[in-house]
C-alpha cells in the first residue's frame, strides 16, 4: 500500500494537468515504486548484457535499447496503450514494445547458441459466450493482434525453445497477484529444464 501511495500526483497542479484520465498512469513512477533496488539505473551497470524493446509510436518502428537509462527503457517497453502514458526516449515517443514485436527473440539469433522465447501475451479468457466489456475488448483485441504477429514470426523462423505459460486470466494491472501468477506458471520452469536439456544434448552432438 505504501508503494501504491507513492504513485499519487506530487502536487495539485500535476493532478489537474493529468486530469486522472484512464490511460494516464505514469509507468515510470510505477516502476520506481515496484522495481527491486538491486536493478541498476543504467545498462552499463548490468552484469549480463540486455536488450529492451520499445515501439516508436510516430516512427512506426521498433526501438532497441541497450545503453543509457535502464529504468526509462523498461518503462517504455511496458507502456501499454490505454493504461500507461507513453515514455519519451531521446525526444521520441515510445509505447509497449510488444505492440511491434511481442517476442523479440530474433534479436538474439547471432548472439546465442540456444535461443529461448517466452510468450506471455495470452489471449481473451472466458466462457466463449459472454460479451466482453469495453476494456476487456480493448485488451483482448491487443492480444489477438500480438498473437497474429507471433504466428507469422513462427512461420518465418521459430526460436529453439518456445514457452507459453498459462497467463491468459491475468491482467496488465495485476501487480498484487504476483504470487498467484508465479504459482500458476510454476510448471513452466520444469518444461524449460527438460527442453533446454534436450537442446543442449542436440547442440553438443552437432558441434
Amino acid at each position: 500500500l505504501t508503494r501504491l501511495w507513492q504513485l499519487r500526483p506530487n502536487s495539485l497542479s500535476e493532478a489537474v494537468s493529468s486530469g486522472f484520465r484512464f490511460g494516464q498512469f505514469n509507468i515510470e513512477r510505477v516502476l520506481k515504486a515496484f522495481l527491486p533496488e538491486a536493478i541498476p539505473a543504467r545498462f552499463s551497470d548490468l552484469l549480463i548484457p540486455l536488450k529492451v524493446t520499445a515501439t516508436d509510436y510516430y516512427g512506426q518502428t521498433e526501438r532497441i535499447c541497450e545503453s543509457g537509462d535502464l529504468h526509462k527503457a523498461i518503462a517504455a517497453s511496458c507502456a501499454l496503450p490505454a493504461i500507461f502514458m507513453p515514455v519519451k526516449i531521446e525526444g521520441r515517443v515510445m509505447i509497449d514494445g510488444g505492440m511491434y514485436n511481442p517476442i523479440p527473440f530474433d534479436h538474439l539469433r547471432a548472439l546465442a547458441d540456444i535461443v529461448i522465447a517466452v510468450d506471455v501475451v495470452g489471449g481473451p479468457d472466458g466462457d466463449g459466450k459472454t460479451i466482453p466489456s469495453r476494456i476487456d475488448s480493448l485488451f483482448g483485441a491487443s492480444q489477438l493482434m500480438m498473437q497474429s504477429i507471433i504466428a507469422m514470426k513462427m512461420k518465418a523462423g521459430a526460436p529453439d525453445i518456445l514457452l507459453r505459460p498459462d497467463v491468459g486470466r491475468f491482467r496488465a494491472l495485476d501487480f498484487l497477484r504476483a504470487r498467484e501468477v508465479l504459482a500458476a506458471t510454476a510448471s513452466t520452469s520444469d518444461q524449460l529444464k527438460r527442453a533446454l536439456s534436450e537442446r543442449i544434448d542436440q547442440w553438443q552432438a552437432g558441434r
